[in-house]
């Protein structure tokens, strides 16, 4: 039993570095330059090797029928496709992947043309390349096997460990970050509905109408009418630009701030790098700030 434990997790191990190669080779040729892609530090994506061994596991008796075996997988390779962006979202407000504009898709969390190819991927792995991997594993002895599994298990789980623990420590210095810039968007409001008012009172309008079109159909009423406007535009973009002062010249962006967003650790270069579409459900202009920053 527990020898076919560990050879079940060698073959998770070796379907997960496939993944990553080809994860890998496809944002570097994207990219222009080499790319870790991973969650994970290690060279593996174990959602690959959890899908190739869902399917191998549950699809193998249907290898000769290549019709079942093709639909069977899309939906399989789907549901855990859709399951782990879900995870990620609640889990830790992150967002790697988006096909919200890829057509036929589901919640922006998968699509037709992802499923199209993960599901010829599966036929590939089941017909072709997972005899050769039975085959090569079971080449092992029984001690190479004990072996070797003692020897990935506490490296994958230490990298998984420090790589969730980092990203949760990531999560507070957004929300930290998120917070202040939130602060500055309502102050600029209250900024903004107050300049509204004394406009709006100096020139007899009802509460209701307090809008630069009501005030510019007021004006209309007045003697020189168009120059008021032209003025009240010229002054109005002035008072505006004032209104909304970049973040960075606001008094939120205290020393606090600036050290959060000026912290550089080698896994937020990484993981940015490893997805650079990945968003925030929770911190998206915090996260957006630490990727310009990261990029500068």
């Amino acid at each position: 039993m527990l020898l076919q434990l560990c050879r079940l997790f060698l073959w998770l191990m070796i379907y997960s570095f496939m993944g990553w190669v080809y994860e890998s080779t496809l944002c570097s040729i994207t990219s222009k330059s080499p790319v870790n892609r991973g969650f994970l530090n290690g060279p593996v994506c174990p959602i690959y090797g959890f899908g190739a061994l869902i399917v191998i596991l549950t699809l193998e008796d249907q290898a000769d029928n290549l019709l079942a075996l093709f639909l069977s997988s899309i939906l399989l390779t789907g549901v855990l496709e859709y399951v782990t962006s879900w995870a990620l979202e609640v889990f830790f407000k992150a967002k790697l992947w988006d096909y919200s504009k890829w057509p036929f898709n589901i919640g922006g969390r998968v699509c037709l043309y992802g499923a199209l190819v993960f599901g010829t991927l599966s036929v590939l792995a089941v017909r072709v390349v997972h005899p050769v991997v039975r085959g090569f594993v079971d080449s092992f002895s029984p001690a190479v096997i004990y072996l070797s599994s003692a020897v990935l298990l506490p490296l994958t789980l230490g990298d998984l460990f420090v790589t969730v623990r980092h990203v949760l420590t990531l999560n507070g210095r957004l929300a930290e970050i998120q917070a202040a810039m939130d602060q500055h968007k309502a102050e600029n409001a209250r900024r903004r509905e107050e300049l509204l008012e004394r406009l709006s009172a100096a020139l007899g309008l009802p509460e209701a109408e307090q809008r630069m079109e009501g005030l510019y159909a007021r004006l209309e009423e007045l003697p020189d009418a168009e120059e008021l406007k032209s003025l009240l535009r010229e002054k109005a973009g002035e008072w505006q630009q004032r209104l909304e002062e970049r973040f960075e010249n606001s008094a939120f962006h205290t020393q606090r701030i600036q050290k959060l967003l000026s912290v550089t650790k080698f896994q937020d270069r990484r993981l940015m790098r490893a997805f650079p579409r990945w968003t925030s459900t929770s911190y998206k202009e915090a996260l957006e700030a630490l990727r310009e920053r990261l990029e500068a």
